[in-house]
């Protein structure tokens, strides 16, 4: 698997205009986050699994064109970041 770091600006534009809005709407910003993502090249889709890391908690996602975001937001109405 390659794992890159990235950050919420290294995100595509969609994304990170979601994560940005998600984060505005539970009192975040978007800094308070730690993103990484990962590929497996063995997957025909080469999706990737985006991790979420804050204060040491972790929640990793399966980024299903964008998908990932909406599991974000429900991790945070669920307080699980908190």
């Amino acid at each position: 698997m390659d794992n890159t770091l990235l950050r919420y600006t290294d995100l595509p534009i969609g994304d990170r205009a979601a994560f940005e809005l998600v984060c505005a709407r539970h009192g975040f910003a978007p800094a308070h986050f730690d993103i990484s993502a990962c590929t497996d090249p063995g997957d025909a889709a080469h999706e990737r699994f985006v991790t979420v890391r804050r204060a040491g908690w972790a929640q990793c996602y399966r980024d299903s064109r964008g998908q990932w975001i909406r599991q974000f937001e429900a991790d945070l109405t669920s307080r699980f970041f908190k």
